[in-house]
């Protein structure tokens, strides 16, 4: 079998750990190739023995974990009230859907709530299939000036074992091209610097509820906390213009703003009402100086600290 054979299907489900059954007309999500983990718990044995040497542990499986990336883009809908392909992971990392009918936008945003949205997640690696349910996970947003972003995707969901399932080969993907990140209409308060790129880190922290009754031993994946940062590197202007490190002492906040794409049914809008600078360094750039800032994103009058906004 194949390495590079892979396929995601990804679909929302109605309640937590049901399979809803996604299909590869409606539910494919073109991917980089994914990796999968096992998520083990060992119990050693500490039984005395008339000798010595190792004795056997016992391993219990306790979750499934699955990571790839996906590019940033829209629907393709010019008019555009359809959710992206990526929709339902955003979906799945704990944030509410809204959508605005006819006219669109699709817009993201963080709700926190134990019993939030779940996923499941069908994985081929080519004829070896994984049905991951009750997924939740958080992600991770990269982009560099001309080029297309990427998000990374990170989700946990309940143990399955694998099985042998031949893997479809009529999987739907949106046509869509990724835009290029440029005329970005980056904003960090009222400076619009010069970077060349830019990170952002929903940090949603997943935990689990352990249970007796439940099959694998606890009842469910859930988001226990979320730490949003980001990362910017703009060009050293004068410090009338730009002073990182008086913002820094002084906790100012800002609203951030980001654009991918400019074009209708193709554009993602990343917005943060409240950011402060948590750390800054000079850096360099072709022999530019330069800023290396990490920001900490809060929320600004609750469940408000990103928003994602397809437009």
């Amino acid at each position: 079998m194949f390495k590079n054979r892979a396929l995601i299907l990804a679909k929302t489900e109605v309640s937590y750990g049901v399979d809803p059954i996604p299909t590869t007309a409606l539910n494919a999500i073109l991917t980089d190739l994914p990796e999968v983990d096992v998520v083990m718990k060992k119990l050693d044995r500490l039984n005395v023995k008339a000798f010595f040497g190792n004795r056997p542990a016992i391993s219990i499986g306790e979750a499934i974990k699955i990571s790839f990336s996906t590019e940033v883009k829209g629907s393709g809908d010019v008019t555009p009230d359809t959710p992206p392909e990526i929709g339902v992971l955003f979906v799945g990392c704990g944030m509410l859907e809204t959508v605005t009918p006819a006219t669109g936008p699709v817009v993201y945003t963080p709700q926190d709530d134990i019993e939030g949205p779940s996923i499941t997640i069908c994985f081929w690696q080519h004829d070896i299939q994984y049905v991951v349910t009750g997924c939740r996970g958080t992600w991770s947003l990269d982009g560099k000036a001309g080029e297309f972003g990427k998000i990374k995707w990170e989700f946990q969901g309940l143990y399955a074992g694998p099985a042998d399932q031949a893997i479809p080969t009529d999987a739907v993907y949106n046509a869509s091209i990724p835009p290029a990140l440029k005329s970005g209409l980056f904003t960090l308060g009222s400076f619009a610097g010069t970077i060349e790129s830019f990170k952002l880190t929903y940090g949603n922290e997943i935990a689990k509820r352990p249970d007796v009754n439940a099959q694998t031993g606890f009842l469910a994946h859930f988001i226990k906390d979320r730490k949003v940062t980001a990362e910017i590197d703009p060009e050293a202007p004068a410090l009338s213009s730009f002073d990182p490190l008086t913002l820094l002492t002084d906790g100012t906040e800002q609203a951030l703003s980001i654009t991918f794409g400019d074009s209708a049914g193709n554009r993602m809008q990343l917005d943060c009402p409240k950011v402060v600078v948590d750390s800054s360094k000079f850096g360099e750039r072709e022999g530019i100086l330069t800023h290396a800032i990490s920001l900490l994103v809060c929320p600004d009058a609750g469940e408000d600290d990103v928003t994602v906004t397809f437009n």
